[in-house]
């Protein structure tokens, strides 16, 4: 199964056990191709673009955490605190009307560059809540500083929730890369 297809049928359980308030990151690197090795004898490869799934969910005070990528679902698992959770629950609604903005900046060049860093990654992610579903992404370019021209945009961005709440995400994702096993 796709990842997108995975996620959509663990939110629909989450829906059919009247879990009201979840969301998720969907993380796409176009042009990365991997090798993931699933177990001794078996491994898949990633053709062309790369997708991972964060889900986050709480349900009895407890937030939980899962993941699907090109080559399958995860298993669920316990975050010990409910940090993210939490902010997103008091930001929603900044997290509904704020949007990151594009690189920009002051005076563009009419030129061709020689070289520079590609970005080839954005971030999506789905909120829902009682009062429905939003959506929002950005790419990875636009929350940098790193052009030969600054980013008009970049103080603004980085005071963003949802730049906020996808740091907290860095920050899981890092501290549970171990114990998220495959399914």
């Amino acid at each position: 199964m796709k990842p997108n297809s995975i996620i959509s049928e663990i939110t629909k359980t989450l829906d059919n056990q009247n879990v009201e308030n979840y969301f998720f990151t969907n993380r796409t690197c176009l042009g990365d191709t991997r090798i993931i090795t699933m177990n001794k004898e078996e491994k898949c490869f990633t053709s062309g673009n790369f997708s991972e799934y964060y889900l986050f969910w709480q349900k009895d005070g407890v937030t939980h955490i899962t993941k699907a990528d090109n080559c399958g679902a995860f298993k669920r698992l316990k975050i010990n605190d409910n940090d993210i959770f939490d902010f997103f629950l008091k930001h929603k609604e900044a997290l509904k009307n704020n949007s990151v903005k594009e690189y920009e900046v002051a005076d563009p060049e009419n030129v061709p560059t020689q070289r520079t860093e590609v970005y080839p990654c954005s971030h999506k992610f789905s909120f829902t809540t009682p009062m429905g579903t939003f959506t929002k992404k950005f790419k990875e370019f636009d929350v940098t500083n790193a052009s030969k021209q600054s980013n008009l945009n970049y103080e603004y961005n980085q005071q963003l929730k949802l730049i906020a709440l996808d740091k907290m995400i860095d920050a899981v994702i890092s501290e549970t890369a171990d114990k998220l096993k495959r399914q």
